[in-house]
């Protein structure tokens, strides 16, 4: 009868903000036994008696082979949400006109919002970061892949730092990807707010990836701690793997410290760095690698943990940055030399460059060694505008290239034909309420229900006395 058996009881938790198409329950048992037999006793054994044991030569941190993997399919999936939403919103703001001589870009009429810089600023950056999270999630899936060869032959060496390095990307990839739906929203303005948009009950149902497989501010103590240690293992001389992680700590920290006197590439000019894809990476890496050092500082000093934990948001933010964009130029360097598509992806690349800057630039202005200079960020900033004004004219190709079908869109406002308010028109139409052949007869309910009690009060009220 499908009835729990003794001693057990279950039940759904209720409804959520959003992915209610999931039940989410609870389990409770009151004196119930399981079988070891049932038991999942690869990596570690219950006996008889009670005994807890795992085998000598097994890694306590194998468990997290499973999770590094739900969290590899998370940042893959990201990807494709992100594109769903910049897909949905730059079509729309390339469709959507209003105003007219407002853009520094002259048209006929009045301009499409996508011409105006806030509107840019906004979502163009987003564009960037998408096509970043699909080569990220190419790149880590090969490197989860090549780790769990390894594993399966005994070697647990290249663990730990998947595990970190996961972390850290579920927790960039689904805060970009989450407070990127958002943004998208807003930028659609009031029709943004419709159901219509495909954005809003979207956004319901993706909002957890923030909170499941760890919640994002928890996972980012576990890439910080992870980086914090091999910075106090190259401080006691003891070896490292060779990793990506520790690639840039090596680098840029000396025997683990900051070294005396500033990188070159932090005192380029910004246009030199702008074109200069390795000068990129070695400045992202010196950003994570300073932050990671002047916090391994403090805790040496005396710093508690709890105190720590605010720094270690921002030390695996900028460990994060640094492994997307490495990953992003590997990706691009697979593409021919001569290929047409390199230009304007390589400008992508750019483009994240210049933005992890701008947004960040308090990291930059207070590093201990080599700090940038005011004048600098002022570069930065005006730098980053120029680049989003030159990707904006590639801006709908780009997101048509992402392939997502209208289909899967499911949004009058990013339909691939561009007809947003015929397509808007028309769903609204379906709605009963609008019907010619349920519309009156669903306002003649209303009206006799609710309107007239109302409008006849008086008239019933006098009546009454009679």
């Amino acid at each position: 009868d499908h009835q729990p058996l003794p001693g057990v009881t279950v039940g759904d938790l209720g409804p959520k903000f959003g992915f209610n198409a999931m039940d989410n329950g609870f389990l409770l048992l009151d004196h119930v036994r399981v079988p070891r037999l049932n038991l999942l006793q690869r990596y570690i054994t219950v006996a008889q008696g009670g005994r807890v044991s795992r085998p000598k030569n097994v890694d306590p941190k194998v468990a997290y082979g499973t999770m590094v993997y739900v969290r590899t399919q998370i940042v893959r999936n990201m990807s494709q949400v992100l594109a769903k939403a910049t897909t949905t919103a730059i079509r729309y703001a390339a469709v959507r006109r209003q105003f007219s001589g407002k853009a520094d870009k002259r048209v006929d009429g009045e301009s499409p919002v996508l011409d105006y810089g806030m509107v840019q600023h906004r979502l163009i950056p987003l564009l960037a970061q998408n096509y970043a999270m699909f080569a990220t999630s190419q790149a880590f899936a090969a490197h989860y892949a090549e780790s769990m060869t390894e594993l399966n032959r005994g070697n647990f060496g290249p663990l730990k730092e998947l595990h970190a390095t996961a972390c850290g990307l579920k927790r960039w990839t689904s805060d970009v990807a989450i407070h990127g739906i958002d943004t998208c929203r807003h930028a659609c303005g009031g029709h943004g707010f419709s159901q219509f948009s495909g954005l809003n009950e979207f956004f319901g149902n993706q909002y957890p990836n923030i909170i499941w497989e760890g919640d994002n501010y928890v996972l980012s103590q576990q890439t910080a701690r992870f980086v914090l240690t091999q910075v106090n293992a190259l401080r006691a001389g003891k070896q490292v793997a060779d990793n990506q992680t520790t690639q840039y700590l090596r680098a840029h920290l000396p025997g683990g410290h900051l070294p005396k006197t500033a990188p070159a590439f932090t005192q380029m000019p910004v246009a030199d760095l702008a074109s200069n894809s390795e000068a990129q990476l070695q400045l992202l890496g010196f950003r994570a690698a300073s932050m990671a050092a002047e916090l391994a500082d403090s805790m040496a000093a005396g710093q508690s943990h709890n105190r720590s934990l605010v720094a270690m948001q921002r030390l695996c933010d900028a460990h994060s940055d640094y492994i997307v964009a490495s990953y992003f130029r590997r990706h691009l360097h697979t593409l021919a030399p001569a290929s047409p598509l390199a230009p304007t992806l390589n400008k992508l690349a750019t483009l994240l460059f210049l933005y992890v800057l701008e947004q960040h630039s308090a990291d930059l202005l207070r590093l201990t060694v080599g700090a940038f200079s005011p004048a600098q960020i002022s570069e930065v900033e005006q730098l980053l505008a120029q680049v989003i004004e030159e990707v904006r004219e590639q801006a709908v190709p780009l997101v048509d290239a992402l392939g997502i079908t209208d289909l899967r869109l499911n949004s009058a406002l990013g339909r691939s034909d561009g007809k947003v308010y015929e397509n808007y028109l028309e769903w609204a139409m379906e709605d009963p309420l609008n019907r010619e052949d349920t519309g009156n007869a669903i306002r003649k309910q209303w009206f006799e229900k609710y309107y007239k009690p109302v409008l006849h009060a008086a008239k019933n009220k006098r009546d009454a006395r009679l």
